[in-house]
């Protein structure tokens, strides 16, 4: 396979000029999220996921010997194994199980390790006929398609896309109710399985201890494959191997819960060797009702490299479960023939370089926005928005970064260059500025938001000023990094943290204030840059005397706490002084309110009818929900409305919105539906970048809303009244 540029942004334009594709994925995603989140909070989500977290790392770990002795457990109840290396030889392996047996047909249950290796369509070109069963993979094969979900094949189809499908098979015209579409389906595909000559399936786990194969399914065809026909091959990927029987119930308490919200499926099938019965003399007779003959082809293709590479291998934990494309705001845009390859959504972006080559998803990757939220719902912990960010660095060497892309970071990679472009663009949008921001009159991201103008004055020039008002007995020493949107952009958000802080009880001193933490440069792959600006930060950083490094961007704050380390991690003497800086670093947000609560602190009661958007790094990887609310209504005495999907990105992403404004678009729409349906006057967030997208998109529709960082609505509170 080769990139293609212009394939994938012919398929991009594609699914956003689809309104059947928004309407299939609103009617099934935000339904398979909220059912996830009811499930979840029945359990002990957060202990069940670290037990399985840690099972599945255990399992990976040693893959090799229980592949070994799943295979001698298998083989001893009557099973035979196969290893395939390569797609290839997988597909091999099976045709020359189908040939042996003289299959015509073959009946298939869903299988995502079958479409990997292309088997339909290997079988088809050796005159076998594969029926998919299942019903959204049936009706993915009948329109010639690929699935879009990892476990709803057939998500991006609207039933009315089916009913005028299925009409074609049966001849008439079909009722477009999800009943009589499930009636069709099993009238045309119960003829198949009585007359299939194997029966193929995937499967969800392998127990090494007994040699038994997992399915968990719902519609029941699994178990009409696995019973009807007189062999049965299981085509499975080496990772679903765990050793006993405890490891596969800890996959079972969130597998169903994760994927589909339930809290067990319809059909789990525990299957031990081919059918057998002892029921005549207590000799064993192999094949009686079910198969004769059980075969596992167990493919590696890719999966051994995977497990060899330090940071991919947690990527092998991953039980398929979808939940990741569920909670992806990009997904729910652009559905996932765009979002990724045969494995679709946040983990198909860093599994398919494995298997099928980084040129399948290296445009594909530009999809994902960062927001983290795969993160926060992968039951077993896989850090999938950081794998993401090291296929697109990947990805970059590859395809590169265009020209204007390359231009724009390369001149904010120092305090010096940054001063330089900042003066070219103060010069420029003289004739574009409206108050604090500028009105593009051209393009598609003219048209989405209005961008933030340069500030005459940026914030490192208060630093003596901010400094000469700190507290005569200061509780803390604080190092304020208030980061380059922030400093050149933002001033006025920053200097309210600032003085927030010192109304607090803290010595605040502006540090590295002209200077990138080269968080754009990471988001876009350009990991050089990235790279010698994380260096250049922790020794400018490791020199500042205080007793915290204060960040009123939360993004920038997990870039310094927690991704230096692991760009850096192949220099270990960096790596470490990276982790103790990241000791010292927090966001202004977790700040405050542990600053704000130890010492009982209130401001004046400010009359706002607000309400907050959560930033996707202060939910997701902060974890910062209640500590601002609490803030406002302790500081403050504001009292929000919350609106819908407070904590659901806002489509910024950083550079994500300015190369792709016209995906960004639809997901910053959604965001500003929901704030006006609060009717409130003031949105109130923690993050910069978050603060400039909200304010440009309300700015470029000419609506009123306001948009405050929640420094400078803590500030208003706690400020002397002049």
């Amino acid at each position: 396979m080769t990139a293609s540029k212009t394939e994938f942004r012919r398929k991009l334009d594609r699914a956003l000029d689809s309104d059947k594709l928004r309407v299939a994925l609103h009617r099934a995603l935000p339904a398979l999220g909220l059912r996830r989140a009811d499930r979840m909070r029945e359990v002990d989500w957060p202990a069940l996921r670290a037990d399985l977290t840690a099972r599945k790392k255990h399992a990976v770990d040693d893959i090799p010997a229980l592949i070994a002795r799943f295979t001698k457990e298998a083989e001893a109840v009557g099973a035979k194994v196969y290893r395939a290396v390569d797609a290839e030889e997988a597909r091999r392996v099976v045709t020359a199980i189908c040939r042996a047996k003289r299959a015509k047909l073959v009946v298939k249950s869903k299988s995502m390790a079958t479409e990997e290796i292309d088997l339909n369509e290997h079988l088809a070109a050796n005159g076998i006929t594969a029926v998919e069963t299942d019903l959204g993979e049936w009706i993915i094969q009948l329109a010639g398609e690929r699935p879009s979900h990892l476990i709803a094949p057939a998500i991006h189809k609207t039933r009315e896309e089916i009913a005028v499908l299925f009409a074609k098979v049966v001849g008439h015209p079909v009722s477009d109710d999800t009943a009589s579409l499930v009636a069709v389906a099993r009238d045309e595909l119960r003829a198949s399985f009585l007359k299939a000559d194997v029966g193929i399936t995937g499967g969800n786990i392998l127990i090494a201890d007994t040699g038994t194969l997992v399915l968990v399914t719902n519609e029941g065809n699994a178990d009409l494959a696995t019973s009807l026909p007189a062999v049965h091959i299981a085509v499975v990927g080496v990772e679903k191997v765990v050793p006993s029987l405890d490891d596969a119930a800890a996959v079972l308490k969130l597998l169903a819960r994760s994927a589909t919200g339930q809290k067990i499926s319809t059909y789990t099938q525990f299957i031990t060797g081919p059918s057998r019965s002892a029921d005549i003399e207590l000799k064993t007779q192999i094949g009686v009702h079910g198969p004769k003959e059980l075969h596992f082809v167990l493919i590696d293709n890719g999966r051994t490299a995977m497990r060899e590479d330090p940071a991919f291998s947690e990527a092998l934990r991953c039980i398929k479960c979808g939940a990741c494309s569920n909670v992806c705001p990009t997904y729910q845009v652009v559905g996932g023939h765009v979002f990724g390859h045969i494995y679709t959504g946040p983990i198909g972006l860093v599994v398919s370089p494995f298997h099928h080559g980084l040129d399948s998803v290296a445009y594909e990757q530009q999809m994902c926005v960062g927001c983290n939220a795969c993160d926060t719902v992968c039951p077993v912990g896989i850090p999938i928005a950081s794998l993401i960010t090291d296929v697109r660095a990947l990805a970059v060497q590859r395809t590169g970064i265009s020209w204007a892309k390359r231009i724009a970071l390369s001149q904010w990679t120092s305090p010096q260059r940054i001063d330089r472009m900042t003066g070219w663009l103060s010069a420029l949008q003289g004739p574009l500025r409206h108050g604090s921001l500028v009105r593009l009159p051209f393009g598609d991201l003219g048209k989405e938001k209005s961008l933030p103008a340069v500030a005459q004055q940026p914030l490192h020039y208060r630093a003596r000023e901010i400094t000469q008002t700190n507290p005569t007995n200061p509780v803390v020493r604080v190092g304020l990094f208030p980061s380059c949107i922030v400093d050149h952009f933002l001033p006025g958000a920053g200097y309210a943290a600032a003085r927030t802080l010192q109304a607090l009880g803290a010595d605040v001193h502006i540090v590295e204030g002209r200077r990138c933490c080269g968080l754009p440069h990471m988001n876009s792959g350009d990991r050089k840059n990235a790279r010698a600006m994380a260096k250049e930060m922790i020794a400018a950083l490791e020199r500042v005397q205080a007793d915290k490094l204060v960040a009123p961007s939360s993004s920038c704050a997990i870039t310094m706490a927690q991704d230096y380390e692991r760009i850096l991690a192949d220099e270990p003497e960096w790596a470490e002084r990276a982790r103790r800086l990241g000791e010292r670093i927090v966001s202004f947000t977790r700040f405050a309110y542990d600053l704000a609560i130890e010492r009982g602190a209130t401001g004046r009661p400010l009359a706002l009818r607000a309400t907050y958007h959560d930033a996707c790094q202060s939910a997701n990887v902060l974890n910062l929900h209640d500590e601002p609310r609490e803030l406002l209504r302790r500081v403050a005495g504001v009292q929000l409305t919350e609106m819908v999907d407070s904590a659901v990105c806002c489509g910024f992403g950083g550079t994500f919105s300015f190369e792709h404004p016209d995906v960004a678009n639809f997901v910053l729409e959604t965001k500003l539906a929901n704030i006006a349906a609060t009717g409130a006057d003031v949105v109130i967030t923690d993050n910069p970048g978050c603060l400039t997208h909200l304010r440009g998109g309300l700015d470029a529709r000419s609506q009123r809303v306001k948009v405050r960082h929640l420094a400078e609505v803590l500030w208003e509170s706690l400020a002397a009244p002049d």
